[in-house]
């Protein structure tokens, strides 16, 4: 069988599932997708067993604009179009449409429900999704939200999401023989501390003010912190002033591209905050054995919240507020949790579900399942 995946752009991120499809998948896959930048995300372009075929998509400002694509849907060589599912995409529509018309079979690869709807909303989702013969989601909550907003749960499957799992696997093993491995804790004058860190870009969106204000709370209740904040971006300046003004312990590493480095200093950290949405972030602490902590505000997360087992893998707290997260990592503090128990949890998360080989067996299992059926 034969499978065409079209994306606007596959984010660098997306390179090993599409890796594991590639090379060890059951059927036949082709790429396409523009090679492009967009918003600040690298594409992946493709590496030997890997081939990108190039799309002309731009930006625009209701989202992105394709050219030449129609051919991809009425390829007679094609049996399965895999399309990303965004309906704020108008080629997405269009391809679907064709796809079908020319006896393909049609699967969206999207996010999903991430909220409760209004009906006019929902309805012109749920029409937009139906164009698939099947819909591929990240997480069991936006299937099961797409089930109560009416759409058929036969026609919808978990596929969960995914970084390159191989790659940190080899990194957890140098960073355990390593005997001198506190990468992140000698960045601090008092090492010691519980160390709580964040690997994202520092946006406002991120809400990285309130990890400082949680931590200024610690301080005050006899329980100092370090935070270590990996990544950049335009609320720096304004997160290191609010760092002078409150006295905290907190150390801008910057933007990192190395990742055992970045690797090496989750696995030094106890915590990983994520204030805002917490998306890969998730998947990436508990990768490296470090526990989670979000909002507990679903409907205004990302599918990748579900890999957060409350009091085993992380925890929630109440979005916006730092007097809840700071609660939430003194509670977590105080429970003194074996350490090595709760990176083997949060390893055991990753390897049953949000990895590339599970996320290949899933697609591929969804893939057979719409091929038996009859085509329409």
């Amino acid at each position: 069988m034969k499978v065409s995946v079209i994306y606007h752009q596959f984010p660098h991120y997306r390179a090993p599932v599409l890796r594991e499809l590639s090379l060890n998948g059951r059927h036949e896959y082709e790429f396409h997708a523009s090679k492009d930048e967009f918003d600040g995300i690298k594409p992946y372009k493709g590496e030997p067993g890997v081939v990108i075929n190039e799309l002309a998509v731009k930006r625009t400002d209701r989202g992105f604009s394709f050219k030449n694509y129609i051919r991809l849907a009425t390829d007679s060589s094609v049996d399965v179009l895999l399309i990303l599912g965004n309906p704020n995409i108008i080629a997405t529509w269009a391809l679907g449409i064709v796809g079908r018309a020319t006896g393909k079979k049609v699967v969206f690869w999207a996010h999903g429900w991430l909220s409760q709807e209004r009906k006019a909303k929902a309805l012109i989702r749920n029409f937009y999704y139906s164009i698939s013969h099947l819909l591929l989601v990240y997480g069991e909550r936006s299937r099961e939200m797409g089930i109560r907003q009416g759409y058929p749960e036969s026609k919808i499957r978990t596929i969960y999401n995914s970084l390159d799992f191989a790659a940190s696997s080899l990194i957890l093993e140098r960073i355990e023989r390593d005997v001198s491995r506190a990468a992140g804790r000698a960045l601090f004058e008092n090492p010691d501390r519980p160390l709580i860190i964040c690997t994202a870009r520092l946006t406002q969106i991120c809400r990285l003010d309130l990890l400082l204000d949680a931590g200024e709370l610690l301080g005050k209740r006899g329980l100092p912190v370090n935070i270590l904040l990996i990544g950049d971006g335009p609320a720096r300046k304004s997160l290191e002033a609010q760092a002078a003004r409150i006295g905290a312990s907190v150390h801008f590493f910057g933007a990192c591209y190395d990742e055992e480095m970045v690797g090496r200093m989750i696995y030094d950290a106890d915590a990983c905050v994520s204030p805002g949405k917490i998306g890969l972030t998730a998947i990436h602490s508990l990768t490296y054995g470090t526990p989670a902590f979000t909002h507990g505000d679903f409907s205004n997360q990302m599918p990748e919240f579900e890999a957060i087992e409350p009091g085993r893998t992380g925890n929630f707290f109440e979005r916006g507020s730092s007097e809840s997260l700071a609660d939430c990592l003194e509670a977590w503090m105080e429970q003194k949790p074996d350490r090595a128990e709760v990176r083997n949890r949060c390893r055991d998360v990753i390897s049953r579900r949000w990895n590339p080989s599970v996320q290949r067996t899933l697609i591929e299992d969804a893939l057979d399942e719409i091929s038996k059926e009859r085509r329409m």
